[in-house]
């Protein structure tokens, strides 16, 4: 429904909104501590390398073994510089350039990072280490140029990209978690929707015969406007009731539930309701669920009285089990439904041209709760493939023999009609 379809899109929108604020404040954190760590960690090496540069300076010796030598793990830029700016010394990568850095440590702060950045090169990460304190004193600079990582924006994309994910992520399942929540309240108000349509129908006759009788005393005589009106009021109550059961099983309502021998209920409500149309009941062994005796009450008469109501002259019904399931196919010799109506017939205040000329009290509910209970018990019911008639099967998980207790052995196929 519309009102309810823009309340998801309010949610998920303002769910997206809050999933991109907080991907975006966690994507610029998540950046900044990864080049702030890598280039801690280069920083770091390179202070090691510089300080053992600078120790080997102040010792009068050249590190000539250092230079010929691996560099400490990822710093391969190591130069000595005079206080003139001339490269005394060099590590193989950094020979024949230029000073790393112009940069000279005051003699009260000997050792300091640098980022040195020229033009058209990628940057250089530095610890620029004074080797003593004398106004002459040479500086030794040891560093790596930046990680591709840091020198190019590839980080940023990843981030972008991953936080992006997140976010469609949220909204979808935000649209998916409100559509579930809210799917309920949608089919309550369908259900508000059609059923007020459908009530209108009676009421209106209500009133039209209770008007009558009031404006044309004379013309009406009062029993035949008594018995109208409760025939009206019959049909309501009918779609009331049925109404309420609909939207009990929608609601997920519990129903206490006993082993049930499926053959026996079956038998006993044939019995209960005879009608002018005969019923043949034939059942093989003895069938056993576990479920709500009144619910599949429930169902076993709407069945009935649906074949019953389209019959020709008898009704045939078989109880038995297949595929750990039992079954119950309830098959008149009507006319039979056509294979496009065969799904439509479930849906509420759903009534084909035949029913209403057979039945036209009826409330259009009753193969829908039919189904709603078979679900209700993870079964089902549907109609199948009949050589005349219309075939109604409901199958229900079949109760394990050693879970019936004192139920009855299996016996011998029997028949009743």
């Amino acid at each position: 429904m519309p009102f309810l379809r823009s309340i998801q899109k309010r949610y998920t929108t303002a769910v997206a909104v809050l999933f991109l604020l907080f991907a975006a404040l966690g994507g610029v954190s998540l950046d900044l501590a990864i080049r702030y760590g890598v280039e801690d960690r280069v920083l770091f090496d390179a202070e090691q390398v510089a300080a053992l540069w600078s120790a080997q300076v102040r010792n009068g010796t050249l590190p000539t073994a250092s230079v010929s030598g691996p560099v400490s793990g990822s710093v391969d830029l190591v130069q000595l510089v005079d206080a003139r700016g001339r490269v005394v010394d060099a590590s193989p990568a950094a020979t024949g350039r230029p000073p790393l850095s112009t940069f000279r440590p005051g003699p009260g702060n000997r050792l300091q990072r640098r980022v040195e950045c020229g033009p058209g090169e990628r940057c250089v990460l530095l610890m620029a280490d004074r080797v003593s304190t004398a106004p002459d004193a040479p500086v030794v600079y040891a560093g790596t140029s930046e990680p591709p990582l840091l020198a190019t924006h590839r980080l940023e994309y990843l981030i972008a990209a991953a936080a992006l994910l997140v976010v469609l992520l949220g909204g979808l399942l935000t649209w998916w978690i409100t559509g579930r929540t809210l799917r309920p309240v949608e089919q309550q108000f369908r259900l508000a929707s059609i059923t007020s349509h459908e009530l209108r129908t009676p009421i209106a006759g209500l009133r039209v015969q209770l008007e009558e009788a009031l404006l044309y005393p004379d013309d009406v005589a009062p029993r035949d406007a008594i018995r109208g009106a409760l025939s009206a009021t019959g049909r309501l109550e009918a779609i009331v009731q049925d109404v309420l059961a609909v939207a009990g099983l929608r609601a997920g309502r519990p129903a206490p539930h006993e082993p049930i021998d499926l053959g026996a209920l079956v038998t006993e409500e044939v019995e209960a309701h005879p009608g002018r149309t005969p019923v043949q009941v034939h059942m093989t062994g003895d069938v056993w669920v576990h479920g709500s005796r009144v619910q599949l009450v429930r169902v076993v008469s709407n069945l009935l009285s649906n074949a019953r109501r389209h019959a020709a002259t008898g009704v045939t019904v078989r109880v038995g089990s297949a595929d750990g399931q039992a079954v119950v196919a309830v098959t008149d010799d009507g006319n039979g439904i056509a294979p496009a109506d065969r799904e439509r017939v479930f849906d509420r205040f759903t009534r084909l041209d035949e029913g209403r000329r057979r039945d036209a009290g009826g409330t259009g509910l009753g193969l829908a709760i039919s189904r709603d209970i078979a679900r209700a018990h993870r079964g089902t019911l549907r109609v199948e493939d009949s050589p005349r008639g219309a075939r109604f099967v409901l199958r229900l998980p079949l109760m394990r023999r050693n879970a019936i207790g004192g139920a009855p052995s299996a016996s011998e196929p029997r028949e009743k009609s």
